[in-house]
């Protein structure tokens, strides 16, 4: 375990991995992801790094959702219309010229912060406000409260600005599908439709195994363009008109579903999968997880501690690791006590 210094977060990650020299890089969030290929630059580092990420002339794609979905449309893969906005003027013509709902999303966030529905011209400007503009600093100190580090300071000192992409809203549900590759080349995925978000337009907390050949086809082709590596996560709308998987974004890391020990037609997980990368050696199959309907942790039971999908269904906890329990376990229940006290000092300000 190495905490990095918030202040200096390119060059200790950059001296943590010569003194490490791990067998293998998993980032696990954007920010991690673009700080690797920040390195790719230093000489003794980029055969490790692009183990974990792929070709370098891949990065300014993989780390853009407007240069994804250009990337998208040019190889023809189902998804919604999207066109780049490059101001709140170019916004507001772009929804004179069509119709609503339509999704605003910006680059560089990630659990679905950078998206906001836009339903009518009178919530054009609050949508782009939230989403274009710095924190505060009551929201940035309100979140060094609840983490316990910096780094939302940092980066609100390092705000740049954004660009955006504005698509049309497609009725349907959200689906995910994750993969393992290596040098363009998917070594095993899993894909899941939505059944329950830890929030509006969030990360899903409840998800169901399914077998879509859109979102298996579009990852695939995606992942073989770019030459990419490591894990990687796609988010798709299934249209609830034609079928068809769209996809609507790429997230360079593992997601929360690359945890899941469910095997393909060969029972070859993830860890599995991984594994024989790693090491050369062939992998144990694993054993069916009980259901197809999984209630992820530790999302659903932040969202909801009396889930009936925690009752009734899979609840994928990490009942073998006692101190990644806890470790969750004391972060929700963080997360609980400042959701209270800002509920009361909400209350507080109305009377």
């Amino acid at each position: 375990m190495h905490r990095l210094q918030h202040r200096n977060l390119v060059g200790d990650l950059a001296a943590t991995l010569r003194d490490v020299r791990p067998a293998a890089l998993i980032p696990c969030d954007d920010h991690a992801a673009a700080l690797l290929m920040q390195l790719h630059g230093e000489c003794d580092l980029a055969s490790m790094i692009e183990s974990a990420l792929g070709d370098p002339a891949s990065y300014p794609v993989a780390g853009s959702k407007s240069r994804q979905m250009a990337l998208s449309a040019e190889l023809g893969l189902p998804m919604p219309a999207t066109q780049p906005i490059a101001d709140f003027d170019a916004l507001v013509s772009a929804l004179n010229d069509g119709d609503f709902p339509r999704v605003l999303k910006a680059d560089g966030t990630a659990g679905g912060t950078g998206v906001a529905v836009i339903r009518d011209l009178a919530g054009a400007k609050s949508a782009w406000d939230r989403l274009f503009r710095p924190p505060s600093l009551i929201q940035v100190l309100a979140r060094v409260g609840r983490e316990g580090n910096i780094r939302s300071i940092v980066a609100r000192r390092q705000w740049q600005e954004r660009s955006c992409d504005l698509q049309s809203f497609v009725a349907g549900i959200p689906a995910n599908r994750a993969v393992l590759c290596n040098r363009g080349y998917v070594l095993a995925g899993v894909s899941v439709e939505v059944l329950q978000t830890l929030y509006p337009n969030g990360p899903g907390s409840v998800v169901r195994v399914i077998d879509h050949p859109d979102m298996t086809a579009s990852a695939a082709a995606m992942v073989k363009r770019l030459g990419l590596s490591g894990f990687l996560g796609f988010d798709f709308v299934l249209d609830e008109s034609s079928g068809h998987a769209l996809m609507i974004e790429m997230n360079p890391r593992a997601t929360p579903i690359c945890s899941l020990p469910i095997g393909d037609a060969a029972g070859t997980d993830f860890a599995g999968a991984l594994f024989s990368l790693v090491t050369g050696l062939p992998a144990s199959p694993v054993p069916p997880v009980p259901s197809d309907t999984i209630a992820v942790f530790p999302g659903e039971w932040y969202r909801d501690p009396s889930s009936h999908f925690l009752r009734d269904f899979w609840h994928d906890v990490p009942w073998d690791d006692p101190e990644l329990l806890y470790a969750y376990l004391d972060e929700i229940r963080a997360e609980h006590r400042f959701a209270r006290l800002k509920a009361a000092l909400g209350r507080g300000k109305k009377a």
